[in-house]
């Protein structure tokens, strides 16, 4: 049983290894759609190759990028799919036709159930770097589940608000099955394009959820009150409900009791619906948050110097789910709600707007972090205006986000990692911040470890 798990942790420290040799060579997966000429389908998640290069003299540059179905490394008879010639371009990004789909979750990690293996899984797909028909590095499309548990020797010290952590923004704003035309033209409604447990096997750990309460969707056929009101409970895209809160809610649940070592941030922070002015909508909504979660809910911590709880701390008080609520005032009442997160949100409508304030705020120049609460977020998505969504001039959030997630990776992995705590993305896949996080909290634990 333990061989797979082994092996596939030494092909990621393999991975690493060679990355430092000749850069590396990545996949995420598009979040734009193109329209097929009859029917309603669309083409939607498409591969998209990128690669970072930083080789020394004696290597030399590689010439080729490969994409194929299956390890390279281990089968040495497979074709490529496709084929790149790079020619010395230091760095780059390339979107295929390469449908990569919602394929199911390797290890066991499919919501239907069974045995879930820890550590990294590889989907379908590998990228290689070549030189003269020689591999230099590769790596997969892949989940990573239990990241934080599997990296529990160096993670452990570490602080929560110290980490960072990959998350999503509005977490529930999905696409129920496969994209169609009539999703696509939701264009500023949807914000990811995989469920939220899908988003925590990924690798997942912060969820943005806004809620609306809804009076009057009671389930007539149902006399269960308890049953009734969860119903009524949406999360929301502003005003506009998306997905049944309690679908969620499950997903939470489930990947926490089958992921054992992992901590998840539910961050409750808007109530767009149902709300203003009615405390007894949040006293529904927190009843539900204990009954559903109970012994899992971690209580608000500031840890040492305002840090928050370390990782050990965490396991070794056997609950991991943290549950922010912004709402001030029923936080105040809950001794097991932490205060309302701050989030660091630019409002900004273009690429070069947005990173100017982000790294304003995150090298510390403006930041403005609650002191109740460890953790802050960065919030790395572009927000539309009204006339953005009459005219639309941006082409929608799928577009947005395409413009923002290629350039998002190499921020972060050159200077950003360094201050971050949590950031949290549009249709994620897109980037590659789930890896970022996990390397950058080694080095985190590497530089803390060396000041001890």
């Amino acid at each position: 049983m333990f061989k797979p798990i082994v092996f596939l942790f030494l092909h990621a420290i393999c991975d690493i290894a060679l990355t430092t040799q000749c850069g590396k060579v990545w996949l995420t997966v598009s979040s734009l759609w193109r329209p097929i000429a009859a029917g309603n389908k669309v083409v939607d998640a498409e591969l998209e190759v990128n690669w970072d290069l930083d080789c020394p003299p004696n290597v030399g540059y590689p010439d080729t990028i490969k994409v194929f179905t299956a390890d390279p490394a281990h089968n040495k008879t497979i074709k490529p799919q496709l084929t790149l010639f790079i020619l010395e371009q230091i760095r780059g990004y390339y979107r295929t036709n390469i449908t990569v789909g919602r394929p199911s979750l390797s290890g066991g990690w499919d919501a239907t159930g069974g045995a879930t293996l820890p550590g990294p899984h590889c989907l379908k797909h590998y990228a290689a770097l070549y030189k003269d028909n020689v591999i230099l590095t590769s790596s997969c499309l892949q989940i990573w589940p239990t990241w934080m548990y599997d990296l529990r020797r160096q993670l452990g010290r570490l602080p929560i608000g110290t980490l960072m952590i990959p998350g999503t923004h509005n977490s529930g704003c999905y696409q129920h099955g496969d994209l169609t035309r009539r999703h696509a033209f939701e264009r500023y409604l949807l914000t990811q394009d995989r469920d939220v447990w899908t988003q925590l096997v990924h690798g997942i750990r912060y969820l943005d959820i806004r809620v609306g309460y809804y009076y009057s969707m009671a389930n007539n056929t149902t006399f269960d009150e308890e049953v009734s009101q969860v119903n009524r409970f949406w999360v929301n895209h502003d005003v506009i409900r998306v997905t049944p809160l309690m679908t969620i809610i499950k997903d939470v649940r489930n990947f926490l009791d089958v992921a054992r070592g992992e901590v998840v941030i539910l961050d409750f922070h808007r109530f767009p619906v149902g709300f203003e002015g009615r405390p007894s909508s949040h006293r529904r909504l927190v009843s539900i948050l204990h009954r559903e979660f109970g012994g899992l809910i971690l209580k608000p911590d500031k840890g040492v110097e305002g840090l928050g709880p370390t990782l050990n701390d965490i396991w070794n008080s056997g609950r991991r789910l943290i549950i922010c609520y912004g709402d001030k005032h029923t936080a105040n009442e809950y001794d097991w709600l932490w205060p309302p997160m701050t989030q660091a949100w630019g409002n900004q409508q273009t690429v070069e707007g947005l990173f100017k304030y982000m790294d304003e705020t995150i090298t510390g120049h403006k930041r403005s972090r609650n002191s109740q609460n460890p953790l802050w977020a960065v919030m790395a998505e572009l927000t539309p205006v009204p006339l953005d969504m009459l005219f639309e001039w941006t082409g929608g959030l799928r577009q947005m986000a395409d413009s923002m997630n290629r350039n998002l990776t190499a921020l972060f992995q050159d200077e950003w990692w360094k201050q971050t705590n949590i950031v949290a993305t549009d249709f994620f896949l897109g980037n590659n911040l789930i890896d970022i996080s996990i390397q950058s909290n080694i080095k985190k634990s590497n530089i803390a470890q060396w000041r001890l």
